[in-house]
């Protein structure tokens, strides 16, 4: 929007104005000249008597190059300030009054007087009466004129006052004339000044303008073009004011008819608001639905959505709060991705692993037990290639056994039913028995394994059985993964870490202990693009495929859950060719 209204001020307006005191003023020579050249042509025609010519004529040529020195100086700042002028005016004045005798001639003084006057100082008020004075009193000095054609005797007073009066009041008027005509000027360059602002605002403002409806249109394309997720703004009452293409595809329903016209909650399965309002406390549905995200800044979760002919979507909803453009909240923002098929088809993935994870283990450990009878049998000894036949299927018949097990815990942390058994545990010795545990796995495949750990241990509340699991799988992975001559370095030590998440090595005010378990190999690494997806169950990376690692892609998942059960984190730092560092922060007990 532009601020139509105003015009860019021109060159002129925004020219200076002249300083009114020196400004050229041609009424003055104007004036002298004017009646002047009157007091000529009655000179001229005799109907002023003249006494004596060469006084008249004396005054009339003192007049001519008064009234031509005005005329030649009308321009200059001196002329402007300078008395001679006018004061040579009374002169002749007073010359012509001698010549004539006549009072008509002093009709004359007006011209001058009126100059004097209105000089920029004061100083032209004294010069005008005394002038006065020197007119009045001329024919006597002279010896022209009768006594009867004198002024009266009072004339000689009363007329140099009467000029003084009126000068102080012309050059009190004039000078306040200047005061204001400078006032004027000064306002015209503050208005030119303010023009060219306002101009220039308005001119930023226009380019704003087009800038902010650039980004609309192009936010609006945006989000016209997003078709497979749906996205809903709403103000902050539930009420929708954005409705995108993905909503009008998962829901059925066409933007005109939806948008501040129906509610957020209306799409949402009302059971499922009440279960949520009842679960967090919040007072509305509405409150219920965004209360995650009004406390933490975001929220992702499924929710059920229902669309216009009835059918229940299970839907991941990415809930954010809106700000206008003055950053105060406006509403909720709601991107949804369907999730339906994907959610059945992990519920059946999760029913198939649970059943067969027990189908499985039935039979197997019914084999691992007539193994054990056939191979401990001393009535019925084996031959060496029996026991031999036999240790190898033992020895496959427990891995399946592991990987029912990885299996079946997997599909315990998928539904919640995962447990710990807490105690405490010396993370020291949990890493000592990683060590011997792949030690010979280690040797064969000529990997270097190196401990490091606190000699008087470390201890954290947990279960020992399952840090023990995290730890094998991780020890595992690193000798798995690091090619022969390689090291795996295993390190255990004690640290601190702040409310941010930020690990030091010291203490801090509001930090807490942590223990820091970190397994480091110079193995083959993982490839910055598939590390977000490592923890995923059944993810197996490039690296592992292109050199035929062994393995089901459940190690890591499991030592994920493990570690988040105790309320640490796993976090991995990885270059492809450089190796890989899995690092576990367990919370330590600080009595401990």
């Amino acid at each position: 929007m532009t601020l139509a209204v105003l015009d860019r001020p021109t060159a002129a307006s925004r020219r200076p104005a002249a300083p009114v005191a020196w400004r050229s003023d041609v009424r003055g020579p104007l004036a002298c000249t004017v009646v002047l050249s009157a007091a000529a042509v009655v000179l001229g025609t005799g109907w002023v008597p003249v006494v004596d010519r060469l006084l008249t004529g004396a005054g009339l040529a003192v007049a001519v190059a008064a009234t031509a020195a005005v005329w030649a100086t009308r321009r200059s700042r001196a002329g402007v300030r300078s008395m001679a002028v006018p004061a040579a005016h009374l002169l002749a004045v007073a010359l012509l009054y001698a010549g004539t005798a006549s009072p008509t001639v002093l009709l004359l003084l007006l011209g001058p007087l009126w100059l004097l006057a209105s000089h920029p100082t004061r100083a032209g008020i004294p010069v005008a009466v005394g002038g006065t004075a020197l007119v009045l009193l001329v024919p006597d000095l002279v010896g022209t004129a009768s006594g009867a054609q004198h002024p009266l005797p009072g004339a000689l007073l009363l007329g140099p006052l009467v000029v003084a009066a009126g000068s102080v009041a012309v050059n009190e008027s004039r000078r306040r004339l200047l005061a204001q005509g400078h006032q004027i000027a000064r306002l015209q360059r503050e208005q030119a000044v303010l023009l060219e602002q306002v101009q220039s605002r308005a001119d930023e403002l226009d380019t704003a303008s087009r800038i902010l409806a650039a980004r609309a249109q192009t936010m609006t394309s945006v989000i016209d073009a997003v078709t497979q997720q749906s996205i809903i703004g709403t103000d902050r009452d539930g009420t929708i004011r954005v409705w995108n293409p993905g909503a009008e595809r998962m829901l059925g329903l066409p933007r005109l008819d939806v948008v501040r016209k129906r509610s957020i909650l209306e799409f949402h399965e009302p059971e499922e608001l009440s279960a949520a309002a009842e679960s967090t406390g919040s007072p509305t549905p509405l409150e219920a639905l965004v209360h995650a995200a009004r406390t933490d800044g975001s929220d992702v979760r499924d929710w059920t959505y229902v669309a216009a002919d009835g059918t229940h979507r299970t839907v991941s909803v990415a809930i954010t709060p809106r700000a206008d453009d003055r950053g105060v909240h406006a509403g909720w923002n709601f991107v949804g991705t369907d999730m339906t098929e994907t959610r059945a088809t992990e519920r059946m993935k999760d029913q198939f692993v649970s059943l067969i994870s027990h189908e499985l283990r039935t039979p197997l450990s019914s084999i691992l037990g007539y193994l054990e009878l056939v191979m401990d049998d001393e009535d019925q000894p084996l031959t060496d290639d029996q026991r031999k036949y036999l240790s190898t299927v033992e020895r496959n018949a427990q891995r399946l056994l592991r990987l029912v097990g990885d299996l079946l815990f997997t599909a315990q942390v998928e539904s919640g039913r995962f447990t710990l058994q807490p105690a405490d545990v010396d993370l020291a010795a949990v890493v000592r028995a990683a060590e011997e545990t792949a030690r010979v796995a280690a040797a064969n495949a000529g990997v270097e394994l190196v401990v490091e750990v606190p000699a008087d241990g470390l201890v954290v509340s947990g279960d020992a059985v399952r840090l023990g699991q995290a730890c094998d799988n991780l020890v595992s992975n690193a000798v798995k993964f690091t090619p022969r001559d390689g090291q795996v370095r295993l390190s255990l030590r004690r640290s601190w870490q702040t409310a941010d998440g930020e690990v030091v090595a010291d203490e801090r005010p509001g930090a807490v202990p942590v223990a820091l378990l970190s397994v480091a190999d110079t193995g083959l690494g993982i490839p910055t693009g598939e590390q977000g997806q490592l923890f995923t169950r059944f993810f197996r990376s490039s690296t592992a495929r292109r050199n035929a690692v062994p393995g089901v892609g459940l190690g890591l998942t499991i030592t994920k859950a493990i570690t988040t059960a105790h309320g640490g984190s796993l976090d991995l730092v990885s270059a492809e060719g450089q190796g890989t560092t899995f690092t576990m922060t367990l919370p330590l007990d600080p009595a401990a």
